[in-house]
């Protein structure tokens, strides 16, 4: 196999692990599963357009040969905007790493603050040792990391389908939920891009780091397309990996889990080891899958950190490794109490559109002259939708009331930083 052939392999698995990540596996089925086939329908829809803007960012970088962070530091002069990601980054770290690591700790750590501060120590102790010691291979671990991950969870699914009996009138009430018909409302349009933002990765300048990796030999669309259709298959067989995991309890549990948002995903994860107490080897299949599904996540997400932190101060990968992976563990202190831990959440899954509407600022800017017209109209469009639907986000955020009011304040921040500050390069200057 030529080299081109094997990096455009790895990088494609790449893209597939960083956009499967553990809402693949358990929030993506939940929402199929609360809005049925037109839910999906939207979901799919979103997602290709959304594709098409991850290719576009990272043919920018490619077609530019910048630095993924100079398109905002020199270019653009828009250096706020990549200081918005990193933090949005940081959020997201100390958040993702403590729920990953408590898939297979919680049994011994409990699910509690302390729990999830160790959880999240550990987790983040071994994302420091892959992105400081790998150095050149660090590509090639995620990508190694991410195939096993996408076998592992298709013999995953195909395990719970053979060894778990069920009733016609569970299947028959799965098989309404998946395939029923709602009406187009603006919260499912909402949940459907937060889905489809996940899905593909927008929001953590992901796309335009990896185009920047990638130089101008490889087909960003083969590779793009590629991994994130990956990431839709997986979440699909998901689905039906929730549906037989919930099979040995109650039809209740599938309708509560369909309904509860991200508390009740997280309560259908607790029940899952009295529900599976007759199948741990299923049991612990999915505990793997999922744990696989956070790290191959974690690690891309923690390189783009790494690779800010570095471009903006001007140190060594080594010395930017420690203090990023060190804000991060310090504002794990802070947000490991479960409540505010979910209020961080929130506030990231508002940020999720006011950061991807930062990535495709370059694309509406500058780059317009360098790149195609559907290009610059699909940067256009992207941007408004974020715009909406980002505005729509907060007004129910804060309707909700509660901490979720402060979730929305600390979204507001990040994107005041975003558009107040103009220039802040040390490195590059």
């Amino acid at each position: 196999m030529e080299e081109k052939t094997k990096w455009t392999i790895y990088l494609a698995f790449l893209v597939a692990g960083f956009a499967t990540g553990i809402g693949t596996m358990g929030l993506f089925p939940q929402f199929w599963l609360q809005y049925g086939m037109t839910g999906l329908s939207v979901y799919l829809l979103f997602t290709v357009f959304f594709t098409c803007l991850a290719i576009f960012e990272a043919e920018s970088t490619q077609k530019t040969a910048y630095h993924f962070t100079e398109l905002y530091t020199k270019l653009t002069k828009t250096s706020g905007m990549i200081i918005a990601i990193l933090l949005a980054s940081i959020v997201f770290l100390s958040y993702y790493t403590a729920n990953t690591a408590l898939i297979l700790l919680s049994p011994f750590l409990g699910t509690g603050t302390v729990g999830r501060l160790i959880a999240k120590l550990i987790l983040l102790a071994i994302t420091f040792i892959i992105i400081t010691r790998a150095k050149e291979k660090t590509f090639l671990i995620m990508a190694g990391g991410s195939a096993l991950f996408i076998i592992f969870a298709m013999i995953t699914a195909v395990a719970f389908k053979t060894k778990i009996p069920t009733e016609n009138f569970y299947l028959d009430l799965a098989k309404g939920m998946v395939f029923a018909k709602h009406p187009i409302s603006l919260t499912l349009l909402r949940d459907a891009a937060i889905r489809a933002l996940y899905g593909v990765g927008l929001g953590f300048a992901f796309y335009l780091m990896i185009g920047s990796f990638m130089g101008r030999n490889f087909n960003s669309k083969v590779i793009i397309g590629t991994g994130v259709a990956i990431q839709v298959f997986i979440g699909i067989i998901s689905t039906f990996t929730v549906i037989y995991s919930v099979a040995p309890g109650t039809p209740g549990l599938l309708l509560t889990y369909a309904t509860g948002g991200e508390e009740g995903s997280i309560k259908l994860m607790e029940a899952l080891p009295h529900i599976l107490d007759n199948y741990q080897i299923l049991l612990l299949m999915i505990a793997i899958s999922l744990f696989f599904a956070g790290l191959t996540s974690i690690v891309p997400t923690a390189e783009i950190g790494l690779q800010i932190t570095q471009m903006l101060t001007g140190l060594s990968r080594g010395k930017a490794a420690t203090y990023f992976i060190g804000f991060v563990a310090l504002l794990g202190v802070v947000d490991s109490h479960p409540q505010i831990a979910d209020m961080m959440l929130q506030a990231i899954n508002i940020f999720i559109f006011i950061g991807a509407i930062f990535e495709v600022y370059p694309l509406m800017t500058k780059l317009k002259d360098q790149g195609t017209s559907v290009e610059y109209a699909a940067a256009m469009v992207g941007a408004t939708l974020f715009a909406l639907l980002g505005a729509y986000t907060m007004i129910s955020e804060v309707r909700m009331g509660s901490y979720r009011v402060v979730s929305t304040v600390i979204a507001l921040v990040l994107l005041t930083i975003g558009v107040a500050i103009r220039e802040f390069v040390k490195a590059s200057g």
